[in-house]
């Protein structure tokens, strides 16, 4: 082999390093693109799944309170009703007490 034929080798050993360097950095940069755009896929569905489980849990919440309020409304309603009938007993006594007082303060 001459030398002109060794440097013709080279140089396209040199040029098929070169080329398959070239495919191997644009298949990186490929694979880099792809698993980028699948990882915010990725985080789209995340932030899309827990705003729905967000939501679920907040109208839970709601109907809890609805629940909650409603129990309440009716707890008070029965003692106000509770404290108005006892209320109602005792103004003949109150009203009994008053006058017995001031038929006392007349006669003294």
């Amino acid at each position: 082999m001459t030398k002109a034929d060794i440097l013709s080798q080279i140089k396209k050993a040199e040029e098929d390093a070169r080329i398959m360097i070239s495919e191997a950095n644009e298949a990186k940069a490929k694979k880099v693109l792809e698993a980028k755009n699948r990882s915010r896929e990725l985080i789209n569905e995340a932030k899309n799944e827990s705003a729905a489980i967000a939501d679920q849990k907040i109208s839970l919440a709601k109907e809890k309170i609805i629940s909650e309020k409603g129990k309440m409304l009716k707890e008070g309603v029965s003692t106000a009703e509770s404290i108005k009938s006892k209320a109602n007993s005792n103004v003949a006594k109150a009203t009994e007490y008053l006058v017995e007082q001031f038929e006392r303060s007349m006669y003294a």
